[in-house]
């Protein structure tokens, strides 16, 4: 495989396209368990896909091989998808205990012997599962997740073997909600577009959005795919205060501009705000605090 690897739990044998989950039988006071593996890569991952083919050489009820999405070394925090015994697909994450956000499948599915096809994928807040090209679950999670290296997780009194890792990376995307007028396309275009552009960002305002359907639609899609929502609360907008809220209320890491002067509605004017003149140098100012603002959104923990 071409990524280096660490078994942070378990054992683990590597060779060139494959590594070997270790499982074993492990006596506790009152019952059989199994043994555990966590294996995590050196690659940093934020949004995109990961994919591996896993086969099992044996089944148990303590069973699984899932891919980790995110994986957090301090706190142990850690979000999967993929396969259990118990109902065979799975997205869910632990922090001191397991968390279930998605299954289907019956209990006991699993088949020894045979090659799944898995891929996770993670567009702003909303995972999907496949199996062999099927889309089995889809869910949207109540935070946005940080950058972080990703891996897998077994568990299994047999070994697993997993094949053909790997990763394909997208650009976080970073939603604008704005009014659409010249005197803020201008900030837009020189301010916000540049330096998301600069920091691997993908961008995007509605009316950039092309294809039929609604345009409310559009916008609620949109937000829920974004790791990161900007807006500029400037004039008392029904709209853009509306999709503000709808971002609050999903947990959406939401930046706050506005020209100086604003007087803010009370429902935001406790919210950190960057403030902006219609100057060069409120210009600078702005790019400066927009991108510290960015950077610390993409590294924080999740809360």
């Amino acid at each position: 495989m071409k990524y280096n690897w660490m078994p942070v739990i378990g054992r683990m044998d590597k060779s060139k396209d494959a590594l070997i989950f270790r499982g074993a039988k492990i006596p506790l006071e009152d019952r059989e368990g199994a043994e555990i593996g966590l294996f995590i890569c050196d690659q940093n991952f934020s949004e995109g896909s990961v994919s591996v083919d896993v086969i099992f050489k044996g089944v148990d009820p303590s069973s699984c091989a899932e891919i980790v999405l995110y994986y957090d070394p301090q706190n142990k925090y850690q979000l999967d998808a993929g396969l259990l015994y118990s109902s065979l697909f799975s997205i869910r994450h632990f922090d001191t205990k397991w968390n279930q956000h998605a299954s289907a499948g019956g209990m006991n599915a699993i088949e020894s012997n045979k090659t799944y096809h898995l891929t996770a994928s993670l567009s702003g807040s909303t995972v999907t599962l496949k199996a062999d090209g099927v889309e089995a679950l889809r869910t949207t999670l109540p935070f946005s997740l940080p950058q972080s290296q990703v891996g897998i997780f077994c568990v299994g009194q047999s070994d697993i073997e997993l094949r053909n890792f790997k990763i394909d990376h997208i650009k976080p995307k970073a939603f604008v909600v704005m009014q659409f007028s010249s005197q803020y396309n201008e900030v837009y275009l020189e301010v916000i577009k540049k330096i998301c552009e600069e920091e691997k960002i993908n961008v995007i305002r509605i009316d950039e959005e092309s294809g039929p359907g609604l345009v409310i639609q559009d916008i609620t899609r949109t937000i829920y795919e974004a790791k990161i929502i900007i807006a500029d609360i400037s004039p008392v907008n029904a709209n853009v205060f509306y999709e503000v809220g709808f971002a609050h209320a999903l947990n959406k890491p939401t930046i706050l501009i506005a020209q100086k002067d604003t007087k803010l509605p009370f429902d935001v004017s406790s919210f950190r705000t960057l403030f902006y003149e219609n100057s060069i140098g409120g210009k600078s100012k702005l790019e400066e605090g927009l991108r510290r603002h960015i950077k610390a959104i993409l590294k924080q923990k999740v809360q």
